[in-house]
């Protein structure tokens, strides 16, 4: 892994000046596309009623594709920085973030790992059944979308979002997010629409209608069917013109519209896709006698809601930069293993602990212990059988370590013949029984293949060990207590080892 060393400053200039013309780019062609959505509005304005109802529907469905962007995104994110972490226990992590997330914008969230295990709520588990949405997650690539359905937690419509996720050291599983379908329903209201302008979401294959914008705000969200509220009314006049328009959306089609007559009123219906809700479709119905009235009220209002998007992107876009840039500093200097041993460095390692017992004093349910060990007499190997004898030693030794707790623990190589290994429980007696069981291990190993020049030879180690929160509260004073203990080992003729009591 590279550790930063080989970055000059030329292509530290040259990235910056990278990013410069792409921020340059990007606000020439977003000032552009401002300067052709004005011209393009003067043009509209004389356009007959289906063009103008089918720009509506066209910029309340990028409003929407907006706010699931700027969902999956998020998501992807959070996908991101929990697989970072290489979490182990799924069910833990699904407890703290779940407590967490009582005053997020998510309804819910939750894990499916890699055998289909999906960590939820009693209700969700149901809800995952009944909605099929163990399917969808099989459709993240890496973000997939659920239908919209009724939650039984909170009785409002939601869907689910499912995002890739890495844990437990490179197994596959999924994190699921489910949010207010009102996340985005608020995104298609728009007060400058006149309030005759009716907006829906509408699933193709079933029909299904949901009302987001309309006369009535108070039936927002309310669920109904596009046979019964559309094409029951029209008559048998404009019949066959509104097949047609539904087998277009049938089909695939991204956009269509369709006028017809209810009464004495000509209304102007136009559906545009949902780039992200796979099926799903926005539907726009205005009566043309509000037309005339709504357009200029709602290029305003288009306009403003461009501008601020614009200065939020941008302002996104610059943090994203420099966080992208913190974050792979932060890689290049911690996710780095000694070279010899292949065990995590001190760097790293201390990151990686004071991450995990903070865990743990937040949880307040386990314990953890740290141990220090040396290789006894390692000088008198190098001297004896030579530096590379001693590199052939730390590297067995470390193999030796990872062996017993690499599934429960994390190791380094604090310097020298110095090991620490964090171990995930703060049982005496098992760690002692590893222990014992380590000795056997450095026992056999040999600092060079000719048996006749380690005929005398034993290696030993010493260790002191210190448990967490028994004996220390933070990283640092952990590392103390076992030190002090490791140096009363070394005290007492080295190859052993003892737990740290305080006051001695």
């Amino acid at each position: 892994m590279n550790t930063g060393k080989n970055f000059g400053i030329p292509r530290e200039i040259s990235k910056s000046f990278s990013f410069i013309r792409m921020l340059v780019v990007y606000l020439v062609i977003c000032g552009a596309g401002v300067c052709a959505l004005l011209a393009s509005f003067d043009i509209l304005i004389r356009k007959n009623n289906k063009k103008l109802t089918n720009d509506i529907c066209s910029l309340v469905t990028e409003k929407m594709n907006n706010s699931i962007r700027r969902m999956t995104g998020s998501a992807e994110n959070m996908a991101a920085l929990l697989s970072a972490q290489d979490h182990y226990d799924l069910g833990e992590l699904y407890e703290i973030l779940s407590r967490d997330s009582v005053a997020s914008e998510y309804v819910s969230i939750g894990f499916v790992d890699e055998n289909d295990h999906i960590y939820a709520s009693e209700t969700e588990l149901k809800e995952f059944e009944k909605w099929g949405l163990l399917d969808t997650a099989g459709q993240a690539d890496p973000v997939s979308i659920s239908a919209p359905y009724r939650s039984g937690k909170t009785g409002q419509t939601v869907f689910t979002m499912f995002v890739d996720y890495v844990y437990g050291g490179g197994k596959k599983g999924y994190l699921f997010l489910t949010y207010p379908l009102k996340e985005i329903q608020n995104m298609a209201y728009t007060e400058s629409l006149t309030v005759d302008t009716e907006i829906w979401l509408m699933e193709a294959d079933s029909d299904n209608i949901i009302q987001c914008a309309g006369p009535n705000k108070y039936s927002m969200g309310i669920w109904d069917n596009a046979l019964v509220t559309f094409r029951k009314p029209i008559g048998s006049r404009y019949q066959k013109e509104y097949a047609a328009w539904k087998d277009k959306m049938n089909a695939g089609v991204k956009s269509a519209g369709i006028t017809y007559r209810i009464g004495d009123e000509t209304y102007t219906q136009v559906y545009s896709k949902i780039d992200f809700m796979y099926g799903w479709y926005v539907v726009v119905r205005i009566p043309g006698s509000s037309l005339s009235s709504a357009i200029q009220q709602f290029r305003i209002s288009v306009l403003v809601f461009l501008g601020i998007l614009l200065i939020a992107t941008l302002i996104m876009f610059i943090v994203s930069h420099k966080r992208q840039i913190r974050e792979k500093k932060v890689l290049e200097n911690l996710s780095i293993q000694d070279p010899l041993t292949q065990a995590l460095n001190r760097r790293a390692f201390d990151f990686t602990a004071d991450q995990y017992l903070g865990y743990l004093g937040k949880t307040l349910k386990n314990e953890a212990s740290l141990l220090f060990l040396d290789v006894d007499y390692f000088k008198q190997v190098n001297d004896r059988f030579g530096h590379e004898a001693g590199d052939r030693i730390l590297r067995e030794f470390s193999a030796a370590l990872r062996e017993i707790f690499g599934q429960e623990g994390y190791i380094s190589r604090y310097g020298g013949d110095e090991f620490v290994v964090l171990v995930r429980n703060g049982d005496r007696d098992t760690i002692s029984g590893q222990l014992e069981l380590l000795r056997k291990k450095a026992a056999e190993i040999k600092p060079c293949d000719d048996p006749e020049a380690y005929r005398d030879f034993v290696l030993t180690f010493s260790c002191g060990g210190a448990v967490f929160p028994t004996d220390a509260q933070d990283l640092k004073s952990l590392e103390a207590g076992a030190d002090s203990a490791l140096y009363l080992v070394k005290e007492n003729g080295r190859d052993g080892f003892g737990w740290y009591e305080k006051g001695k």
